[in-house]
């Protein structure tokens, strides 16, 4: 089954010699595709089934791993992080 690149390759046509540029999304025939080795360069396998996948819905998916956790209580706003502090420093007269 024919696979589709993630990023643009730059590779020279085995039989032409031809400095060529695939970009993402294309297609290559399979005498090109043999040479691009890097496993970075396609689409994960499972994206294979749709030819125009669309962006994931930022509302729908799963939180930032940085970011606090939505508040479950409609009413309450989300809390805010707490004041840094310093502790004093001993006068040094």
């Amino acid at each position: 089954m024919p696979r589709r690149l993630a990023f643009a390759v730059h590779l020279d046509h085995p039989d032409t010699g031809d400095h060529l540029i695939l970009l993402p999304g294309d297609v290559p025939p399979r005498e090109l595709a043999e040479l691009i080795t890097h496993p970075g360069a396609w689409h994960p396998a499972d994206d294979e089934d749709d030819p125009d996948p669309e962006p994931d819905d930022p509302g729908t998916g799963d939180p930032k791993p940085d970011s606090p956790p939505a508040s479950t209580d409609g009413d309450t706003p989300p809390a805010k992080p707490a004041a840094r502090t310093r502790k004093a420093r001993p006068d040094t007269d």
